[in-house]
């Protein structure tokens, strides 16, 4: 590897860990920790592994096929790719995730600092330096990359160590063990991150194609090293923040959102000095995910729809800010349906990525996800009607994965009926 690639590596890995660094990925690592206590480790490892672990295991499909974001999606069939990662876009665009970065930008990084001002106000100027960082695409990843995401680490590495140095307090026994992992899983899962790879990817590609990497094998290469830094890079800033939450589970006994909790924590850390640092931090976590994901969703309507990107940018970046006033909490109740009923589908579509060389039918692959699917939307009508159909009987429920065996059943079903028509 000469300079010039590794330097454009680590400047891949950089914006990969801005990107992935956003709303989400502050709140729930210390409100993880704080729910979990002296099982805080293991709470943090589960939500390590459902976000940026399977983060990085969709990153490295998408290199291993070599056909952008549809190669994952494509056994589904062409109508049915179009509509999922529509959704994906829709979901971690303008309807939830954006938003969130907006509104969890005006709870933790203003109103801490400057009381309760008028949040459309506050709202409208972020999205207004969204709107023009993303405008000009081809120069998004060298902003992230070279100047957001170093200064975001260096001030989330400073507040770590400080918690590390002068704890505040210590660490409480935790619930069981089983709650401590359903929790993780599901904090995991609302950062939307696994989402977001199979869109950031489209970025990562192009940016890493502008740099003049035409080959498949340099584009693999690049993408795939460059997670693996933005991986390392998040393990320690998770981990730290998880640490900072489970050593105030003793002091900090009333129950709280996450990002009030957030800002009570790093307020008896460090003082207004700490509030302050708070506000770098967010600002520019939430930023860099919301130009990120403006710039990925606008490229690929614009390859699918034929619509300008400039308008893309400006009508996602419309929508999101009227969205975001909302507040955090609603946007993320919104958000857990949404997530339960799509995540199944992308992880089964990943594990297939890479043994489509064994499996040669997609028939098995569209028996999983109809299975885990079924499964899925049958858990959520539970929620609402609040009866118990098929919950109870289904293992792993208790730790989120009440779909993993009905897709594994029904992936023999789909390789017996391929040898069947054979």
């Amino acid at each position: 590897m000469n300079n010039r690639t590794l330097k454009d590596t680590l400047q891949i890995g950089f914006a990969l860990f801005a990107l992935f660094f956003g709303a989400g990925n502050l709140i729930f690592p210390p409100y993880l920790g704080w729910q979990s206590g002296d099982n805080w480790f293991v709470g943090f490892l589960c939500f390590l592994f459902v976000d940026i672990g399977m983060g990085l295991f969709i990153i490295c499909a998408i290199a291993k096929i070599g056909e952008g974001s549809e190669g994952i999606v494509n056994p589904l069939g062409r109508k049915c790719t179009f509509i999922f990662l529509s959704a994906i876009c829709l979901c971690i665009g303008p309807c939830i995730a954006i938003p969130r970065t907006a509104s969890l930008t005006y709870d933790i990084g203003v109103v801490p600092a400057f009381g309760e001002v008028n949040s459309w106000i506050v709202t409208f100027v972020f999205f207004a330096i969204a709107f023009v960082s993303s405008i000009r695409k081809s120069k998004v990843v060298s902003l992230i990359g070279n100047g957001m995401a170093p200064i975001m680490l260096v001030a989330l590495l400073f507040m770590i160590a400080v918690s590390i140095i002068n704890p505040i307090g210590d660490i409480a026994p935790s619930y069981s063990m089983e709650t401590v992992i359903q929790d993780s899983l599901l904090a995991g899962y609302q950062t939307m991150d696994m989402l977001a790879a199979v869109i950031f990817a489209i970025a990562m590609l192009n940016a890493i194609k502008e740099k003049g990497y035409q080959r498949l094998s340099q584009q693999s290469f690049m993408l795939k090293w460059g997670g693996l830094f933005a991986t390392f890079l998040l393990f320690m800033v998770y981990g730290g923040l998880a640490y900072i939450g489970a050593t105030a589970s003793v002091n900090v006994t009333e129950e709280m959102s996450q990002s009030r909790l957030l800002v009570a924590l790093v307020y008896t850390l460090m003082g207004d000095m700490g509030l302050n640092l708070l506000s770098v931090i967010v600002s520019f976590a939430c930023l860099t995910t919301a130009i990120g994901l403006l710039t990925s969703i606008s490229e690929y309507f614009e390859e699918h729809l034929h619509i300008s990107y400039e308008i893309l940018v400006m009508i996602f970046t419309i929508v999101s800010w009227i969205l975001s006033n909302l507040g955090t909490t609603a946007i993320i109740s919104l958000a857990v349906p949404i997530l339960n009923l799509l995540y199944p589908i992308l992880i089964i579509l990943t594990f297939y990525a890479f043994i489509r060389e064994i499996v040669y039918f997609y028939e098995p692959c569209q028996f999983a996800v109809f299975g885990a699917f079924t499964v899925s939307l049958i858990q959520e009508i539970e929620k609402v009607i609040t009866m118990d159909l098929i919950s109870s009987c289904l293992p792993l429920n208790g730790i989120g994965f009440a779909w993993l065996i009905p897709s594994l059943v029904m992936f023999v079903l789909g390789i017996i009926y391929c040898r069947i028509r054979s």
